[in-house]
């Protein structure tokens, strides 16, 4: 599974528009026009997996390490770079509540103050 998410000039202002899906090749071809449109200008997805949450007993997703960071090139398209960052089961992402919404699942925070994502 992958989250994505689309931030615009000022990232201060947060996520675009964001989301869940399980392909990966769907997705940036989703968000290029975005990027070519320059209606944002970045994305980044990160690869996921859905683990049960110990203290709520909902599904959380974990990123595996791998990601994307994509960007507007000169052409009018985009450029997708490959990136492997630590990670551990500590690392739960959520989705903002407005994407959550959109997949049909609720978002909220949990103690630990990482995100869960139950259905």
């Amino acid at each position: 599974m992958y989250l994505w998410d689309l931030v615009g000039q000022d990232t201060s202002a947060g996520s675009l528009c964001s989301g869940l899906g399980d392909d990966l090749a769907a997705i940036t071809r989703a968000v290029e026009p975005l990027l070519a449109e320059r209606a944002g200008c970045a994305a980044r997805i990160v690869e996921v997996v859905p683990l049960m949450s110990v203290l709520h007993l909902d599904a959380v997703h974990v990123p595996t390490g791998r990601e994307w960071l994509g960007r507007r090139d000169g052409h009018g398209g985009a450029h997708w770079e490959a990136r492997h960052r630590s990670a551990g089961p500590g690392a739960a992402c959520c989705l903002p509540p407005a994407a959550a919404a959109a997949a049909g699942v609720t978002a909220r925070a949990t103690a630990g103050g990482t995100g869960a994502i139950a259905g």
